[in-house]
């Protein structure tokens, strides 16, 4: 688990383009607290949703460097975070680590 104020855009990109994670943040709108399983690995996303990838990890995308856009694993859609307002991050070998999250992983991955 790594600690939000601990991560940087380039951190949390490589994490998120390396596989599934857990990702449990502030939200901005209303104040509360979400977990989201996300992923920027483009093999995890449909077809349909990889063109966006690029402009991503585009250098020259530097609008707001604290705003991550992910695909959420479970809904199936784009969302994003603040980097932030990251509680906590867990990586894939974490989530793969975990009897509990390894479940609900192989659960996601049975869906696709």
């Amino acid at each position: 688990m790594i600690q939000g104020s601990k991560l940087n855009r380039d951190t949390t990109l490589k994490y998120l383009s390396e596989g599934v994670c857990k990702v449990y943040f502030k939200k901005v709108t209303d104040g509360r607290f979400r977990s989201l399983y996300c992923s920027l690995r483009m093999n995890l996303l449909p077809r349909s949703r990889r063109k966006y990838l690029e402009t991503i990890f585009s250098p020259f995308n530097k609008k707001d460097v604290d705003i991550v856009p992910v695909y959420d694993i479970v809904s199936g859609d784009w969302k994003s975070f603040r980097i932030s307002n990251v509680i906590h991050l867990y990586t894939m070998e974490e989530l793969l680590e975990s009897k509990s999250e390894l479940e609900k992983i192989r659960t996601l991955k049975n869906e696709y």
